[in-house]
């Protein structure tokens, strides 16, 4: 599998009208999803650039920037003019806004999960909220928790969790082809945006998200609230596979309590910029969340098979076992 550089710290590489200059790490590049640096050049780590999304073989988009689909982040640090007893600046967490990027991801989601007419001066969100939960060993946050206080609205407290893609392998590569598409002075877009040797990961992400979708969800459920799980369509597609037999009735005119939607590369014609992205409407599920839980947890059947066949004593020796033994 080979996968193509689409964004490099916001700016589209299949866009030859403005040639994308390297970043150099460990410097204070703003991205320009959300109000702060780039958390990736920041850590100065070689294998950190800042790669913000990746072109899979069917030319989709697969999101590899846990900021690029809309940032939960809510505070930055900031330098402040008094220094510490060694001599370094101080420095402290200032709250942060949404930038227009986020504003206009958030719209979309509530134009999609809200009844028209909105006032959007009476939808508000909240960012990495705690989600209490005493017995568990870990601390869950919602990415997001937002609320529609318009007069009439049938639909109010939503939990927005937000998983636009997630990891590639062979990231080894990836480094290497911009490390010497950095180097070269006669550097260009089209090099950039070359196939590296390289795959995405859509098992390890769902893996990863399953325990706080459920658990975060089974939350709010019995809160009352519904759950909203906005993707990236490859993760989507991923997903769907699971659920297509899962016989989940469409409850969009109901009353819905999870709804998953999909977000989509906007096609129009490149400029210099990030890639505009847009919910595809064909990829949009509102259902019922305990069915949907319900069908994850209880797949597969009995299969005695898996119990016999072929062993290992302990004592280092083979056996066999077969289905007429008691």
């Amino acid at each position: 599998m080979a996968v193509r550089i689409a964004e490099y710290l916001g700016q589209r590489t299949d866009c030859d009208a403005k040639v994308i200059e390297p970043i150099a790490l460990g410097t204070d590049a703003l991205c320009p999803f959300m109000d702060k640096p780039c958390s990736k050049v920041s850590k100065k780590r070689r294998a950190n650039h800042p790669v913000c999304s990746v072109r899979k073989p069917n030319d989709e988009i697969w999101i590899v920037c846990e900021h690029r689909l809309c940032s939960t982040s809510n505070t930055k640090k900031v330098t402040l003019p008094e220094r510490n007893r060694k001599g370094e600046p101080k420095t402290k967490a200032v709250k942060i806004g949404l930038v227009a990027h986020q504003i206009d991801i958030l719209k979309k989601i509530a134009k999609t999960i809200y009844r028209e007419p909105i006032d959007f001066s009476k939808v508000m969100v909240k960012r990495e909220t705690l989600v209490p939960l005493p017995e568990a060993e870990n601390a869950y946050h919602a990415d997001y928790i937002m609320r529609n206080l318009s007069p009439g609205a049938k639909v109010d407290e939503i939990l927005l969790e937000m998983q636009g893609g997630g990891e590639t392998n062979n990231t080894g590569s990836i480094t290497t082809h911009i490390d010497n598409w950095a180097a070269n002075p006669y550097r260009t877009n089209e090099d950039l945006r070359k196939s590296v040797n390289a795959g995405t990961l859509e098992t390890n992400a769902w893996r990863r998200q399953q325990e706080q979708f459920l658990v975060k969800g089974n939350v709010v459920d019995q809160t009352g609230g519904k759950i909203v799980f906005a993707v990236g369509s490859e993760l989507y597609d991923y997903l769907e596979k699971r659920f297509r037999n899962a016989g989940l009735r469409d409850l969009r005119a109901h009353n819905w309590t999870l709804c998953i939607l999909a977000f989509k590369e906007q096609k129009v014609s490149p400029i210099p910029g990030p890639i505009p992205l847009e919910i595809d409407s064909n990829k949009v599920i509102f259902s019922n969340y305990s069915t949907f839980v319900r069908f994850l947890t209880d797949q597969g059947g009995p299969e005695p098979s898996i119990f016999e066949g072929d062993f290992i004593t302990l004592d280092n020796k083979p056996y066999h076992v077969d289905a007429s033994l008691p």
